[in-house]
């Protein structure tokens, strides 16, 4: 970023002298005259992009300056505050967006759409930085997302949702995915009396999408509580969306999307129930579907613990083919990553296989520390006290690293 002492025009002259540009060169090349710099409403992101090029800069070279001098800009309205910002949103510049959107949510008025669309790009824009930022993010937003339009509100109702579940607060996942499942059928049956679709849905996906997502998280939401056979039901509904009307490609693409995740989450509740028999068919289908294979094996981890399933064999093939700690994965495959090793470390535990279990204990630490998941953390540290009479002076220089780095998260 460009020092915040000096004006945009300024360095941009500057700039334009290192080059070797007249201000007639300057112009014809930028598309841009050097005086309009000093009215920041004249100039359009497009044109602050073709001037980084021109001088061989990064995109984002003058955003900070830019944003600043807009904000002293005496002659800038609420209203051209936030079409800027909806246009860097648009383009991907969420970060960029950011500090505009802020303080529209500080001095715009409570009741006004621009204020309640700013407080719901602030959430979109600060969402999966990090569990702390997830959590001031989606309590800063809650208070505003019922004044959204409906079709909005779809994607509000999503995203807390999905927010939630990154916190296993599964009350709040059901709130959500009840509320997302009402309003996308509410939505849905004004189409179907119409006999079409709105032809302006302000969605980021098809509305069959937000129906399923609420049969779906309500249904993991309830499962995650042990709710099993209450769940299946919810399994049924999302998995045959087949005579959902208006679909298009799209749309049949999701539909497809959420059979198959349909018929891997009731493998997941039937060996939840201690169903051993649909093991076979459950391996079958995450080797057909590889972003199901995290979820499949620590369903299958945690219940062969639960009940005693003879599966130790299975359990050290999934093992083989699962993301290492090096991997580039999400906070819910973390998640599972953790419980598949934790489970299995205790399942070596029942079976007096102490050095084994420490060693999946460790794998377990690290993925609670990668994804800083401080309740399987401080799970896995009690655990491994409990047998650090058993571990290997490498198995107790390994905990104490994997200890000592996750002080500081």
């Amino acid at each position: 970023m460009v020092s915040t002492v000096q004006s945009l025009r300024t360095v941009v002259e500057i700039e334009a002298k290192l080059h070797g540009y007249t201000p007639l060169q300057f112009s014809e090349l930028a598309g841009i005259r050097i005086d309009q710099l000093d009215s920041p409403r004249s100039v359009t992101i497009d044109q602050l992009e073709k001037i980084a090029s021109l001088f061989g800069r990064s995109r984002g070279w003058l955003y900070e300056m830019y944003l600043r001098e807009c904000f002293t800009s005496d002659n800038l309205t609420i209203s051209e505050q936030f079409a800027l910002a909806e246009s860097l949103f648009e383009q991907g510049k969420k970060n960029e967006a950011v500090p505009l959107y802020r303080h529209i949510a500080e001095n715009g008025n409570g009741y006004e759409p621009q204020y309640i669309m700013s407080q719901f790009r602030l959430f979109q824009s600060l969402i999966g930085t990090g569990v702390e930022e997830n959590r001031e993010a989606v309590f800063r937003f809650e208070g505003h997302y019922k004044y959204l339009p409906e079709d909005v509100r779809l994607d509000a109702l999503l995203q807390m949702a999905n927010v939630y579940y990154t916190f296993e607060d599964w009350k709040k996942v059901e709130r959500y995915a009840d509320e997302l499942r009402e309003l996308a059928t509410k939505i849905y049956e004004e189409q179907l009396k119409n006999g079409k679709p709105y032809k302006f849905l302000r969605t980021q996906r098809h509305l069959v999408v937000y129906y399923g997502q609420g049969y779906l998280l309500k249904g993991v939401a309830l499962a995650k509580q042990e709710q099993y056979e209450e769940a299946k039901k919810y399994v049924l509904e999302y998995s045959d969306l087949g005579g959902f009307q208006f679909l298009d490609e799209t749309g049949q693409k999701e539909v497809e999307k959420f059979r198959v995740w349909g018929k891997g989450n009731m493998y997941a509740l039937e060996v939840s129930t201690g169903n051993e028999t649909v093991i076979p068919e459950y391996l079958t289908y995450i080797e057909e579907h590889p972003n199901e294979y995290v979820s499949g094996a620590m369903h299958i981890a945690k219940a062969a613990y639960k009940f005693n399933f003879s599966v130790d064999g299975i359990l050290e093939k999934l093992s083989v083919k699962l993301p290492d700690i090096n991997s580039s994965i999400t906070h819910i495959h973390g998640t599972q990553l953790f419980h598949f090793w934790y489970m299995k470390a205790k399942i070596s535990f029942k079976k007096n296989r102490r050095q084994a279990g420490i060693d999946e204990l460790l794998h377990a630490l690290k993925f609670a520390r990668k994804i800083q998941y401080y309740s399987g953390f401080e799970k896995s540290v009690s655990l491994f006290w409990k047998f650090i009479d058993h571990a290997s002076s490498t198995q107790r220089m390994d905990f104490h690293n994997i200890f000592e780095g996750a002080v500081d998260l």
